[in-house]
């Protein structure tokens, strides 16, 4: 069996970055829309797994953050394309596989895509009266949760979102050496549990709870929060996913073999 760990992993994982940087707008925007559905479903689970359960124990955190792993297991499985994912494209943009240029474009359109993706779950969850699950707990959690992101401070927001995508990132780059559905499941557990029960926050996972939380209680989750928790938390995952692309990809001589 070929070796899918360490340098013949981190040339898998460059060549599908620098794919990913070259996709074309059509194919780029429909699986970034398809990504952020799946991960919106991964919020769905997280919420119905926290709702009516003790909040300050460590246990909810965990049991809350494997359920959300099932969103970056079927981004995986199904080959939709992730922002956060998108991130190490700093990988490919180091070896000059990808411009600068080819680099916003990516980030920017996917994105786009994934709130698109996103707010469609949110809307259907609201119609399809999901919120009020678990005797209206599901609702309690989502808007506790949305009021609890907006309200921490910038320097916080980018920290956590620098620390969540090095989580995502590295659950991601494991995935990508898994040759099974199975593997990449297992791959994608350890790591999206461990940044969801520490709390950290996720631009793409936020488009579904932060909007979902606006819409149960408009003023308690402001629009103008929803957009500086987006924005702080974007930069702060672009930064640590671009570090780790950065940091194993030179730790593996990616750079001297392209």
């Amino acid at each position: 069996m070929a070796d899918t760990t360490g340098e013949p992993l981190a040339d898998t994982v460059a060549d599908a970055l620098a794919e990913r940087g070259s996709a074309g707008t059509m194919p780029a925007l429909w699986l970034g829309i398809a990504a952020g559905l799946q991960i919106g479903f991964g919020g769905i689970a997280y919420l119905v797994a926290s709702a009516g359960m003790p909040s300050g124990a460590g246990a909810t955190h965990l049991l809350a953050g494997l359920a959300f792993s099932a969103g970056l297991m079927l981004v995986m499985v199904t080959g939709a394309h992730l922002f956060t994912g998108h991130a190490m494209l700093s990988l490919p943009l180091a070896q000059g596989r990808v411009t600068g240029a080819g680099l916003a474009r990516a980030l920017g359109l996917v994105w786009l895509a994934n709130l698109v993706g996103s707010l469609i779950v949110v809307a259907l969850f609201v119609a399809a009266g999901g919120a009020e699950g678990v005797d209206g707990a599901v609702a309690a959690i989502a808007r506790e949760t949305a009021m609890s992101k907006v309200a921490k401070s910038g320097g916080t927001l980018i920290a956590s979102g620098i620390l969540a995508n090095m989580l995502v990132c590295l659950a991601v780059w494991m995935a990508s050496g898994a040759t099974t559905v199975a593997g990449k499941i297992v791959a994608v557990i350890a790591p999206i549990t461990l940044f969801v029960a520490a709390g950290l926050e996720h631009s793409i996972a936020n488009m579904t709870l932060l909007p979902l939380g606006w819409a149960l209680d408009p003023a308690a989750v402001p629009i103008s929060g929803i957009a500086r928790n987006l924005a702080l938390s974007t930069l702060g995952n672009l930064i640590g996913g671009g570090a780790i692309a950065l940091l194993l990809g030179a730790g593996h001589g990616a750079f001297e073999r392209n």
